[in-house]
């Protein structure tokens, strides 16, 4: 089963969760150019128009592939785009070269060949900086956590999250995330925290 079937949506008081269509790029090709927006996510640097478009086709391919991908997140009371969040197609290392972090990617495709990997839904939320602060980012975890809960079988689901990104933490931690281990992803250092109700917490 899906996280969110095509025609499908996550409703909750003031939000409206969907999948992303060709309507939302330009939205996304923006917030990923905020360096405020973009210090706590993958490289940790903004991001040009071109590798956002190429982010956007592999969230296209992992709804199809994985079942998984980010959602595009909606103000109900005049549909604006907020930002975005959702479930997406983790992979983590199983076995590290000694002496080094658990290497983590996002989408399947990326994962070099040969290696033992285990596949880890990340629940992720990243919103336009003109609507941090309001409690968007609580409300869609709330509502994605909720549906994989009743609707998936997954027995993890993990968020990753930078260690000086103290507003991404706080969200986490109200929902009793654990701390599980740092991981690295395109160089950097990241905290993985696991969400209870999946098996692992």
């Amino acid at each position: 089963m899906t996280l969110l079937p095509e025609t499908d949506t996550i409703e909750t008081e003031r939000l409206i969760l969907r999948r992303m269509d060709d309507s939302d790029l330009a939205f996304l090709i923006a917030i990923h150019a905020d360096p405020d927006v973009a210090r706590y996510i993958g490289s940790g640097n903004p991001r040009s128009a071109a590798e956002t478009e190429q982010w956007f086709a592999d969230v296209l391919d992992s709804y199809r592939d994985a079942g998984l991908g980010p959602l595009i997140v909606l103000r109900k009371a005049d549909g604006v785009r907020l930002g975005r969040s959702g479930l997406s197609d983790g992979v983590i290392e199983v076995a590290p070269r000694p002496g080094t972090l658990r290497r983590m990617w996002f989408f399947s495709a990326h994962v070099p060949q040969g290696l033992v990997v285990e596949k880890q839904p990340e629940l992720g939320y990243t919103f336009a900086r003109e609507n941090w602060g309001l409690g968007y980012a609580s409300e869609a975890a709330r509502a994605v956590s909720d549906y994989a809960r009743a609707k998936l079988t997954h027995p993890a689901v993990m968020s990753v999250i930078h260690a000086d990104n103290i507003a991404s933490r706080s969200v986490a931690l109200k929902f009793g995330v654990r701390y599980a281990d740092d991981v690295d992803m395109n160089g950097m250092v990241y905290q993985r925290y696991l969400w209870p109700g999946f098996g692992n917490g």
